[in-house]
Order: structure tokens, then sequence, then C-alpha cells
């Protein structure tokens, strides 16, 4: 009983999402008895619903979870589909014995966990299992209340100043004291991202066509960038990411296949989008919105030359073109 209890401790006091996962497939691990466990994120795409791996237990010393491709739900073991399909426990049987469990949220299944036994669980071992379940679903709404936006999923503006203090942090002990002030020589990036003309879309074709537009592109955020990226939306049409780990070219890459994806999705009713992108690399004593308002320059350089770009706030910073910000109609620029 005292394990248990400090197995639930554990479990709520973690904050960060990712740390969230890791110890809730370290408690089910240990609550099932497991001889292996897998746990699975499930993720809305564009063309369906997909599972990334997330953890495996046991790990060889040493390992860090797999990273493997992402998996289509359409094409997943029959076990994981029943559990994401009826919400339910789904049992296996073959050369070994197993079960899947759906991880609840208040509104869709957030994830599976896979696990492999030597028998089938006992009435109280599955018992524990979802009990613990349930007290990661409360744990999450708890969490979730206020710093999510709900149209889209991602964290809303109100959690910006907060992971952007973490990843200054991050960037600070991986780089220790000889980190230079030098953006071009960060690891750490900002792209503010303006979907071009959104106005126009929610007075054409009516604002649910409008929520659908920004559902479907947080989607493509969601494929285009990793687990370990930050996405917010920060109101409106207006988002942000930020990168860490990453170097400058790798990181515009990224920026730019999210452009090209959201260019060449076709969106129902509406038909083609564009997004422009501010980005810049964080500094050595950054702020938030320090760093914000450097790739926001960008971005209204990227609205002024024509849209659809993604514009690096050093590339230009001494340009004129910088410091010419007018005030523009938003029918004119965006």
């Amino acid at each position: 009983m005292s394990d248990l209890i400090h197995q639930v401790a554990d479990l709520i006091d973690e904050r960060d999402r990712e740390g969230l996962e890791a110890t809730l497939a370290r408690v089910a691990f240990q609550l099932s008895r497991a001889r292996a466990l897998t746990l699975w994120r499930a993720f809305p795409r564009v063309d369906g619903v997909w599972l990334r791996k997330r953890a495996a237990l046991p790990e060889p010393v040493g390992a860090s979870p797999p990273q493997e491709g992402d998996l289509p739900l359409a094409f997943a073991r029959e076990p994981l589909r029943r559990a994401y399909e009826t919400n339910a426990v789904a049992r296996w049987r073959g050369e070994a014995v197993g079960c899947v469990l759906p991880v609840l949220g208040d509104k869709a299944v957030l994830g599976l966990i896979e696990i492999e036994t030597g028998v089938d669980l006992d009435g109280e071992g599955l018992s524990l299992l979802l009990g613990m379940l349930r007290i990661y679903r409360s744990h999450l709404a708890a969490l979730d209340y206020g710093d999510i936006d709900e149209l889209t999923g991602l964290a809303n503006r109100r959690t910006f100043d907060d992971q952007f203090g973490r990843f200054l942090r991050t960037e600070a002990r991986r780089h220790g004291a000889k980190r230079i002030d030098d953006a071009w020589d960060a690891s750490s990036h900002l792209g503010v991202a303006d979907i071009d003309l959104f106005k126009q879309i929610n007075d054409r074709f009516g604002h649910p066509y409008g929520d659908e537009v920004l559902m479907l592109f947080a989607a493509l955020m969601r494929e285009t960038f990793r687990d370990a990226d930050k996405l917010f939306r920060f109101g409106g049409e207006e988002f942000v990411i930020l990168m860490s780990n990453c170097g400058l070219d790798d990181a515009l890459a990224a920026f730019e296949r999210f452009r090209s994806a959201v260019a060449t999705h076709r969106f129902p009713q509406v038909g083609k989008v564009t997004v422009s992108i501010g980005v810049t690399s964080m500094r050595l004593h950054d702020t938030g919105s320090a760093a914000f308002g450097r790739a926001d320059q960008a971005l209204y350089v990227a609205k002024r030359s024509g849209r659809d770009r993604v514009l690096l706030f050093e590339a230009m910073e001494n340009s004129p073109v910088i410091d010419a910000r007018a005030t523009p109609s938003e029918a004119e620029l965006f």
C-alpha cells in the first residue's frame, strides 16, 4: 500500500506532459508486473488518427525510449484499434498474453497502454490500473484548465512565458558558462506564424469554416514539428512555435516544411490557405516578449513582401525595412 501511495504521488507531482507520460508508463509497468509495456500517444492528423510510441519498458540500460515512425491507427494491431474505437480494455492472447488500456481525456482517447504479461491480469490488478488512469485523467484536466486553447488543443498564450523560461534554462545547462550571446550560435528558436488573409476567410465562408481552418492548421503543426517542440495558439489566427536543441538551418527547414504543408493542403470549402512566418533565434539574456517582438517584425516584413514565406529576423536585422513599421490595414496585409 505504501508503494502504491508513492506511485500516485509521483504521478500527480509531475507537471510537464512528456515527464507525465514517462511517469505513467513506469507506474503502469510496476502495477501490472508486466513483461513489457508500450505507451502510445494518439494524435489526429488531417488524414486520420495516428499513434506515436512515447515509451517502451523495460529499456536497455542507457537507452532512450524508441522513436519509431508514426503508425496509422488503420494499420495498427487489432487490439490497439479495438481499445481506441471502443474506449474499453482490449485483451489479446497468442504467443504471449496481454491487454490494451485506453488513456482517456475529457473529449477523446489520448493514448493507449499496451501491456504484455505472462498471465491474464486478475480483477484486482486491472482495477488498480484503471484507477490509476482515472487519477491521470483528473490530473491532466487540472493541468489543462485555463492552459489549453479549447478549439485547437494547443497551449494558449498564458503558458508561453513559463515554457520560454524552461527553454532558456535548458539551453543554459546544455551550453554551460561557454554559451555566448549570439543568436546565430543559439540552438533554440521561436517562430510566429500567422494565417494569411484569415479575416477574408471568415467574411467569405463564415466563422464555422474559419474554425475548421484553425483546427486543421493546428493538426498540420503537430505533424510537422517534433514532440519536443512547443506549439501555442496566441489568439485569432496567430500561432507560436518554440524549438530547442536544433541548429538554425534545421529550424528554418522545419518552418519551411510547415509553410509548404499549409500551402499544398486543400482546406474543405475554403481551398488554398497560406501562412507567413517570422523566425528568430533565442539569446542568452532573452525574454519571451523580446524574442516574440523580433519574430513578429520578421513576420510583418513577410506579410509586406507578398505573404506565404518564412523570414529570419537576424538575416534582416540591420535592414531599414525592419524599422519601417507603418500601421497597415488588416485587409491590406493580413
